[in-house]
């Protein structure tokens, strides 16, 4: 896989989208290894080592995120309006 350009210094850089928030590594036609869909930017782009939009997807930010998607579900698995 060849790395993005703000990958400069290889190893020693966190490659950031697949700890990110916003990025769906959806397979799309003709995309290859290492790419994915960054939803803040509305791209597909290749995984980055520095990125101005990044967020950490913790379990929590996950959790707020997939209830303002699909909204909330009781604890007998129907939806809640």
């Amino acid at each position: 896989m060849t790395s993005h350009p703000t990958c400069k210094g290889g190893k020693n850089q966190r490659q950031l989208c697949p700890a990110c928030l916003s990025w769906d590594p959806r397979p799309e036609e003709g995309s290859g290894p290492g790419f994915g869909y960054c939803v803040k930017k509305d791209m597909m782009t290749r995984i980055r080592c520095e990125c101005g939009v990044f967020e950490e997807a913790t379990q929590m930010k996950v959790e707020a995120r997939n209830r303002k998607i699909y909204g909330q579900i009781n604890e007998e698995g129907e939806e809640e309006e």
